[in-house]
């Protein structure tokens, strides 16, 4: 019920033009329909709004000083910037919706390579990339490529921290990477390319799944890259499998895991802790004007009982969000250990914010303009919400570019140190030295991991 109150809320209120518009109006003619859009969306939904100025009720005294304020902007991503708290790192606004309905379900233009950027030292102002994993089937894998590939120039053009952004991850056909090679803290290139095309992909989240037999007990591993509601199946099916198998041990791998919608993390829960279905897995806390949708949400009764006491989750600085709400959801019911380095720190979530027309939800027809704005706390049954600053692991592993291993193998580092644990041989909660780390390195982080709730659902 409150989550359908929840949705009957957002419709009136952004449904509704005529009746959203009791305050100040856009005072001329000028189209101003997104800014109006865009500010009157955040100073109802937005997390952080008491502690905005600009989003204060009483900000404006009457229509003209409104308008001058939009108009003051240049254009709506401006307009959006000036609205966000200063700590926020993670609301998005996008003028395509579509794109990002695309990219929230795991779909996006891609030659199937995933990779990281990094750089030796932080004052360095040429950077490189590292491929951590290449989806099957793709234009990359075809070509060759494979985890652990370095490069450093695309189209012949040396990357760095400004120019990146446009010559990887643009919507261009295709692409060409030069490879290169690291020795004595340097990066040099090889003469090798490699040309690769783009294409609009969906990317399997539940990357690995297999049951390894290790010092006399069934250890299952999943490697999960996504929480993809649409993709709920595949998880559903694996974890009815390591339940035939009646698996001793569990690793779940979230390394490369940004985060995703939160019922696919209640979800996962209860196919982990399925012994605890019905208890609080997390709560979920709005802004002032939102508090009555304040909420709890449970594990999922997924049917699965694996009987286990503890699961050792696999991180890095890209495991975020709903990676890190399936951390501390877990936490109060059962022993979890962390291997690998500190997790992101996103402690809060948000939903799609659209221009909606009237009560149908029918959407603005004259624009494209949709919000990813961060509307909610999340915190776990005992309260514990603290970790802005990510959770660090049991036991520090880093992951180095000259020591990745390949992912699902039992000698990759962090399954290894993983299997270990499971076998007695490396205690908890010591931390191990990480002299094995040959190649330090800086790593850029690309984009924020989302913790995504739809009270639709």
């Amino acid at each position: 019920m409150k989550k359908l109150f929840f949705l009957f809320v957002f419709l009136f209120v952004f449904g509704c033009k005529d009746d959203q518009d009791d305050g100040v109006q856009v005072a001329n003619t000028e189209n101003l329909e997104v800014e109006d859009f865009i500010y009157k969306a955040m100073n109802y939904v937005y997390y952080w709004q008491k502690d905005v100025p600009n989003l204060a009720d009483n900000r404006f005294s009457n229509d003209k000083e409104y308008t001058a304020f939009l108009q003051s902007f240049d254009g709506p991503k401006k307009l959006f910037e000036g609205l966000q708290y200063k700590d926020d790192r993670f609301s998005v606004i996008t003028d395509n919706y579509i794109d990002l309905e695309k990219q929230l379900n795991s779909i996006s233009l891609s030659n199937g390579m995933r990779f990281g950027l990094g750089r030796i030292s932080k004052t360095d102002s040429e950077i490189f990339g590292y491929v951590r994993y290449v989806l099957p089937n793709s234009d990359a894998e075809t070509k060759g490529i494979k985890r652990g590939d370095i490069f450093s120039h695309v189209n012949g053009t040396q990357l760095t921290e400004t120019n990146y952004t446009n010559l990887l991850l643009s919507n261009t056909p295709s692409y060409t990477i030069g490879l290169a090679t690291i020795s004595n803290l340097t990066v040099q290139t090889t003469g090798t390319t490699v040309t690769l095309n783009n294409s609009e992909i969906t990317e399997k989240e539940l990357h690995i799944s297999k049951v390894i037999e290790h010092s006399g007990k069934k250890v299952g591993y999943i490697m999960y890259n996504g929480f993809a509601s649409k993709q709920e199946e595949d998880l559903k099916n694996t974890f009815t499998n390591l339940s035939s198998e009646q698996i001793d041990e569990l690793v779940v791998d979230l390394r490369y895991n940004p985060g995703g919608s939160v019922a696919t993390s209640q979800l996962l829960a209860g196919l982990i802790a399925g012994e605890h279905a019905g208890k609080i897995f997390g709560s979920m806390e709005y802004n002032a004007k939102l508090a009555k949708n304040n909420s709890q949400i449970n594990i999922i009764d997924s049917g699965i009982r694996l009987g286990l006491s503890r699961v050792i989750f696999l991180v890095t600085k890209n495991s975020a969000s709903a990676s890190e709400m399936m951390i501390n959801g877990l936490n109060p019911y059962m022993d979890v250990v962390l291997i690998g380095s500190t997790t992101y720190g996103k402690n809060v979530g948000s939903f799609i914010v659209y221009d909606y027309i009237d009560n149908n939800r029918t959407k603005n027809p004259n624009h494209t303009w949709a919000l990813l704005p961060i509307t909610f706390g999340i915190a776990n049954s005992e309260g514990f919400s603290d970790y802005g600053d990510g959770f660090s692991p049991n036991i520090e592993l880093p992951e180095t570019i000259s020591n990745l291993g390949i992912l699902g193998d039992v000698n990759e580092p962090l399954l290894k140190k993983a299997l270990e644990v499971i076998s007695g041989t490396v205690s908890i909660p010591k931390t191990l030295s990480t002299n094995n780390l040959i190649l330090p390195f800086d790593e850029i982080k690309i984009e924020p991991g989302r913790a995504i709730y739809s009270p639709t659902n």
